[in-house]
């Protein structure tokens, strides 16, 4: 009787969700098209980084390829400035202007926020150049040259995240997604092969990449362009921008460029720690394991495509019940894709990165599996950043985001200096549990719920 029951109502929600995909109507519907899209767009994208780093270290050798990462690296972490919490910010007031219909408003933020971030980012490409010049006897050899042409590429990824994030306020998920994590990956591995195959004379170095890796955002960031322009609504073409609001929009920024900072830096820390304590082929290694567990937070990164327009929705409404059912439905989903990913890594990542990256690279497996374990509990908890973040409470984790990164970064010097890439992992991995048990704790308190996964009705 129990397991009729329990078939009978097991076939009656997997309806209600076929009949809600297939009409696309509802919130419900809505995100489930929206879903599966960003989770297909993101596998791909996540492919497309694999195979681009696998490229990247073949063609370069595990030195080159280790000055490339250290140089990228920093450029992302410089872009993160540049973009003032900007693309957070515009998914969220896209939304609600959208839902209000104030077209002088969307327009206003639009063109107030573009001029913002390319201002920034030619204010910090000339810093940039200046630090470079500066601290150049402690930079890892020959990366001096490589790191200006290093810096072209902020105000291009720059603007194209903020081309995105008015796309996904748009609820055009999978155009908001595509020229970055799509169009750009595909360019660079295509110009690679291009210059691998026309110049067999000339060795491919990481000069080279960074130059090429400019071209691809460039091609990319005008797709972009043109996608945003496409699907923008019509009736914000003939009316005047309205900047009323910047002043707002300008302090709003301030906690959201320092989260998004946050995840950044955390992110990328162990890259530039190694840069400076080891030499470049400890850098190589660590790239692989980053990248490889990156692939676990697939469909937590699409959750936070989709899903942030909706919550600020549903906040804006008051559907608090709402939220709590996103959340932990939303958990549930990528707590189980997660573990899935990690127990293959634990059976076959040995074999996968002796026979996809070499011998040169085999040593990166332990950092994989410590890295791929913070992704595990980032994905338990999937919501709660955003959660917070699309519902104006972002000035409420400024200070212990701020111990975060500092916590993070005293653990890499002193573990990569006593146990080199492991260690490093390591303070990555403590630094992200220990972010997401404060975000739970804090959405809880504002809420009333636990923003986890459960399977338990």
């Amino acid at each position: 009787v129990v397991s009729r029951v329990l078939w009978g109502r097991s076939m009656k929600r997997l309806g209600g969700l076929v009949a809600a995909l297939r009409s696309g109507e509802g919130l419900k519907g809505q995100l489930l098209r929206g879903g599966i899209s960003s989770i297909a767009i993101k596998t791909t994208s996540t492919g497309l980084s694999l195979l681009l780093a696998i490229i990247l270290a073949r063609l370069l050798g595990a030195e080159e390829f280790g000055v490339y990462s250290f140089v990228f690296a920093i450029v992302t972490i410089l872009a993160i400035p540049a973009q003032m919490g900007l693309p957070n910010l515009v998914v969220r007031e896209t939304a609600k202007a959208q839902a209000n219909e104030d077209w002088p408003l969307l327009k206003g933020l639009w063109r107030w926020s573009t001029l913002t971030v390319l201002s920034m980012s030619v204010a910090l490409m000339i810093v940039g150049a200046m630090a470079a010049w500066i601290l150049a006897p402690y930079l890892p050899e020959h990366s001096q040259t490589v790191f200006y042409w290093g810096l072209a590429l902020v105000p291009f990824v720059a603007l194209g995240n903020l081309r995105g994030a008015a796309l996904r306020g748009l609820r055009k998920v999978v155009q908001g997604q595509l020229p970055e994590f799509i169009l750009r990956p595909t360019f660079l591995i295509a110009l690679m092969l291009i210059a691998h195959f026309g110049c067999r004379s000339h060795s491919l170095t990481a000069f080279d990449a960074l130059v090429l890796h400019t071209i691809a955002s460039f091609f990319a960031f005008i797709v972009g362009a043109w996608l945003l322009l496409k699907a923008q609504p019509q009736q914000i073409r003939s009316v005047m921008a309205s900047a009323n609001h910047s002043s707002f929009w300008l302090w709003s920024t301030i906690p959201l460029a320092i989260i998004q900072a946050i995840y950044v830096v955390n992110q990328n820390i162990g890259i530039v720690v190694l840069g400076i304590l080891q030499p470049p082929t400890e850098v190589a290694l660590y790239r692989i394991a980053m990248q490889g567990s990156l692939v676990i937070s697939i469909s937590l990164s699409a959750a936070y495509l989709v899903a942030n327009p909706y919550i600020s929705r549903l906040y804006a409404k008051g559907n608090i019940s709402g939220l709590r059912k996103l959340s932990i439905e939303t958990a549930n989903i990528c707590f189980v894709i997660s573990a899935i990913i990690m127990f293959f890594y634990v059976v076959f990542g040995r074999q996968i990165i002796l026979n996809v990256f070499g011998r040169e690279l085999r040593d990166s497996f332990f950092a994989l599996l410590i890295l791929s374990s913070g992704q595990i509990f980032n994905a338990y908890g999937a919501l709660a950043g955003s959660i917070l973040t699309m519902t104006n409470r972002e000035r409420e984790i400024l200070i212990p985001a701020g111990l975060s990164v500092i916590v993070n970064i005293v653990m890499s010097f002193g573990l990569g200096s006593q146990f080199g890439l492991n260690g490093v992992a390591c303070a990555t991995m403590l630094t992200v549990i220990f972010w997401n048990m404060f975000l739970l704790y804090l959405v809880r308190l504002r809420f009333g719920f636990w923003a986890t996964a459960t399977f338990s009705r």
